[in-house]
């Protein structure tokens, strides 16, 4: 019995030497075959890419040749002038935007008789003459309205010559007041 067993052993190996390798070099040889394609259609993309990438390229130096320098000179200077002349109006001191609020915020029967201005403080210190007191109470409430006024200081009240009544205002502006603006 142990021969037989040793013979059926045998007979199975028989059986897994025929078929078994020859499998086994099939299923290599697909995938190397598949690997091989792979690469190559890799290398093939790959070339593609340059000549695209060359093509781009040369294009890019076509274009760059037909500009003309003695256009994009002038061009790029006139840019230049322009980003410093923003930079100065941008830390420029407009006070005449100033006179436009005052312009604007100023009640018909007040009169402004001297003004003194601090831009490091944004402060207005003025004098001023009105008819009565309501008038007053309605300019000081004009100017504290406004948006751009950070806040109004009133006091220094006395009767003046012309029968009117003389006061002293300080105002005191934010900062975007002195800016530019259009």
């Amino acid at each position: 019995m142990p021969e037989t067993l040793l013979k059926h052993e045998s007979a199975a190996e028989k059986v897994r030497a025929k078929y078994g390798k020859p499998a086994f070099l099939f299923i290599s040889l697909v995938i190397f075959l598949v690997t091989l394609a792979i690469y190559g259609g890799l290398v093939f993309y790959n070339r593609s890419q340059k000549a695209v990438y060359q093509e781009l390229v040369d294009e890019l130096q076509a274009k760059k040749d037909e500009l003309r320098p003695e256009i994009l000179n002038p061009i790029f200077l006139l840019d230049t002038r322009i980003k410093n002349l923003r930079s100065l109006l941008s830390n420029h001191t407009f006070t005449s935007n100033i006179f436009k609020l005052l312009e604007a915020d100023t009640h018909p029967r007040v009169r402004f008789t001297s003004f003194n201005f601090n831009r490091d403080t944004k402060k207005i210190d003025m004098s001023a003459e009105a008819a009565n007191y309501a008038v007053i109470a309605q300019q000081i409430s004009i100017l504290e309205r406004d948006s751009l006024v950070d806040k109004v200081e009133f006091g220094g009240l006395s009767a003046t010559a012309n029968n009117t009544i003389g006061f002293r205002l300080a105002i005191v502006f934010k900062p975007t007041l002195l800016q530019l603006r259009p």
